[in-house]
């Protein structure tokens, strides 16, 4: 199946899972299917970027060079087989989450329901506990700052997951700054953005958590909607939330698991 079609299915049918499982049922998510994610095969990366292209970036784009004090010095990294979804995890997989077990984001849903025809967009407005508690549901968990990178950047250390040159067209952003705020995009309206491997949206429409730094700090990678500078855009740029337990309309995730 798709990588919607059987989460969707079982969301919706009957009443979601809750319904199907009746009153007083300990909700337990599907198995998730290889089909939905993507393998990234063993091997090495680079992660973060060098001292000397640090400087030279804060420079070019008017930062002091602390701004990038979290990406250096760059490192090659191996880092074992994994599994990462190909898409964030949508409105439509978090609403069955939601129905299953009643957790649902605190703001931006209505009576435990997604804003209408945004079932395709990422959900928004969740904090690393929310997309923990997704992950727990679903027997999967958060990538790892480093797996996120990795997913992003291939094995070649590329500045943006479709190559070297920033692509206006692979991902949603602002570049009109404030002005425009355009807001999230359905998760597979921009094949340009693609990885290496072909993990797709990882760069602008939502913020990802990974599953590192512990608590109470919390790691957000590849920029936003809201995101208007190209540098904060780059596969290696880091954002430090500061706590994990915020959430905004730009905060999103996706899962990852283990090869066994």
């Amino acid at each position: 199946m798709s990588e919607l079609s059987r989460r969707e299915w079982l969301a919706l049918a009957g009443g979601g899972v809750a319904a199907a499982l009746g009153p007083g049922a300990v909700a337990q998510a599907p198995a998730a299917e290889e089909g939905d994610m993507i393998l990234i095969p063993a091997g090495p990366c680079l992660i973060g970027t060098t001292d000397d292209r640090a400087a030279y970036l804060a420079q070019a784009h008017g930062y002091h060079v602390s701004w990038l004090s979290g990406e250096y010095p760059q490192r090659r990294v191996e880092v074992p087989a994994f599994l990462i979804d190909r898409y964030p995890v949508t409105n439509r997989r978090f609403l069955e989450f939601a129905r299953a077990t009643g957790h649902a984001p605190r703001v931006y849903w209505r009576g435990g329901e997604p804003p209408e025809g945004l079932l395709n967009h990422p959900v928004t407005c969740v904090n690393r506990a929310d997309a923990l508690a997704y992950c727990a549901w679903a027997g999967l968990r958060l990538p790892s700052e480093v797996e996120w990178e990795k997913a992003a950047r291939g094995e070649d250390g590329r500045a943006f997951p479709w190559g070297q040159e920033f692509d206006p067209e692979a991902c949603r952003w602002n570049p009109e700054k404030l002005a425009s705020r355009p807001g999230t995009a359905p998760v597979d309206a921009h094949p340009r953005g693609a990885s290496p491997y072909g993990v797709l949206d990882l760069i602008g429409n939502v913020a990802e958590w990974c599953a590192d730094p512990p608590p109470p700090h919390g790691a957000l990678r590849g920029g936003c909607w809201l995101t208007s500078e190209v540098l904060n855009l780059r596969a290696a740029a880091r954002h430090m939330n500061g706590f994990d337990n915020n959430a905004a309309n730009f905060y999103g995730f996706r899962c990852a698991r283990d090869v066994v």
